[in-house]
């Protein structure tokens, strides 16, 4: 048989859609929603609470991380340890966060023992124990993790750049879990009060993924239909907004190298130019090539990475070049990041554009493949109040994108003379050449 000298022809893959839940409320609010995924035999299960950290008081915020962390430590059905003995005899795996919009519990659990975990999932919420020790212990934790926070140079980067471009009569200019002061002082009937007030169906989505059967709502209505709770009250999201940009150097003396934030207050996904930016961010800063790595990383020597971030929340977002530098070249590297964010001069091309357009679209197949990509996605568009359609409706969003329309964004959103820089570093050796590139250097004591 004679071989052909061709290749064969590579044609271009189906169109992929994201799936479109089913879904049914309950009598008492509660909204549930489920997602087949053929062969998933590990459910992934998701609860999202509608409880803005705006609602915590201002003397005691990380009151809902805590009240989030005390859920599985014990309920009236199962006390104490039993409840956890109860989650590892059926596989499952119980977690959760408390975020800026919202509060979420998370399980995976085999998919043939959904129903007992829904079940268990029902009394964390309903009836947990939230013992003085539970709530002592997890404050103490709490306080560990902020310190450790503020030990780390990028986390200290990162929660200095968010108060640096949100107004500080925000929320979401401080940090999620609560700040030292405001956590020592939660107490147990604090933790108490919110969960009686905050959890409550009428606030509640269930999102459920995995290789179902068709019995998931009726498990779950037999966990959660009867559920009621007689508080009262809606509590609406704030809406941050940017402030003038600063200069902020977190003084770290004697470090060899410093953490970079530049960047400033963003977009969330319901901006008409959502599908722009991401195209101009990845091409600027999104992947291993991009513009800002190949420059700082592959051509200075200056960074391990330097990465472009666009981080949406609820309402606005952050954008920020991230990176960390040796001490001595910060200056020159930030001015070359601002240079390389100033499109004005050398605008996105055509084939930046389609790069960026094939990556994200091509690997939304591998990304949501399995039940707990689906239920993140899923969880991540109910806590920012996002319709489960913008997804699909996001990936022929990203096809209309132009290389103008892309520039545009970066030109209206990243101006270079209306950047916010954040260094965590040696002030003694950064002031002054800072403060010589035109920045007007504020320092603080780094904690």
């Amino acid at each position: 048989m004679r071989r052909s000298d061709q290749r064969p022809e590579v044609k271009a893959p189906p169109r992929w859609r994201f799936p479109d839940p089913a879904r049914l409320w309950l009598d008492n609010g509660m909204e549930l929603m489920a997602c087949h995924r053929e062969g998933q035999h590990v459910a992934a299960v998701s609860l999202v609470f509608d409880v803005p950290l705006n609602v915590e008081g201002v003397d005691i915020e990380g009151v809902a991380t805590i009240t989030q962390r005390c859920l599985d430590e014990g309920t009236r059905t199962h006390p104490g340890t039993a409840f956890a003995e109860r989650l590892e005899d059926i596989g499952a795996v119980l977690g959760g966060s408390a975020g800026y919009a919202g509060s979420e519990l998370s399980l995976e659990v085999p998919a043939d023992r959904l129903g007992e975990s829904l079940a268990l999932l029902a009394e964390a919420v309903r009836e947990p124990e939230l013992a003085a020790d539970d709530v002592a212990r997890h404050r103490t934790l709490r306080l560990a993790e902020i310190e450790q926070a503020m030990a780390n140079s990028a986390h200290r980067a990162a929660i200095g750049f968010r108060s640096a471009v949100i107004g500080g009569r925000y929320r979401a200019s401080r940090m999620p879990g609560g700040e030292a002061r405001t956590v020592a002082a939660v107490t147990t009937e604090d933790v108490v009060a919110f969960h009686g007030r905050h959890y409550r169906p009428d606030a509640a989505t269930l999102i459920i993924s995995g290789d179902l059967t068709g019995q998931e709502f009726g498990q779950a209505a037999t966990a959660f239909g009867d559920w009621a709770n007689p508080a009262e009250g809606y509590f609406s999201h704030e809406v941050p907004q940017g402030v003038a940009p600063r200069c902020l150097l977190i003084d770290r003396p004697g470090a060899v190298q410093a953490d970079v934030r530049l960047g400033s207050f963003g977009i969330d996904r319901g901006d008409p130019r959502w599908a722009d930016l991401q195209v101009a961010t990845h091409a600027l800063g999104g992947a291993f090539l991009s513009r800002l790595n190949k420059v700082l990383r592959e051509e200075k020597g200056f960074t391990y990475g330097a990465h472009l971030v666009n981080s949406p929340m609820r309402d606005g977002g952050l954008i920020a070049v991230q990176g960390s530098f040796r001490t001595e070249v910060v200056p020159e590297a930030v001015g070359l990041a601002r240079g390389l964010l100033d499109l004005s001069s050398r605008p996105i091309t055509g084939p930046e554009v389609a790069a960026a357009v094939s990556y994200t679209n091509g690997v939304a197949p591998l990304r949501y493949s399995t039940a707990q990509g689906i239920t993140d996605r899923i969880s991540a568009l109910v806590r920012d109040g996002v319709n489960v359609e913008f997804v699909n409706a996001n990936f022929q969003a990203l096809t209309l994108v132009t290389p103008e329309s892309a520039t545009q964004s970066i030109l209206e959103l990243l101006p270079p003379d209306r950047l916010t820089l954040v260094v965590v570093g040696d002030a003694a050796a950064l002031e002054a050449p800072l403060a010589a590139d035109g920045w007007p250097v504020e320092v603080v004591s780094a904690p």
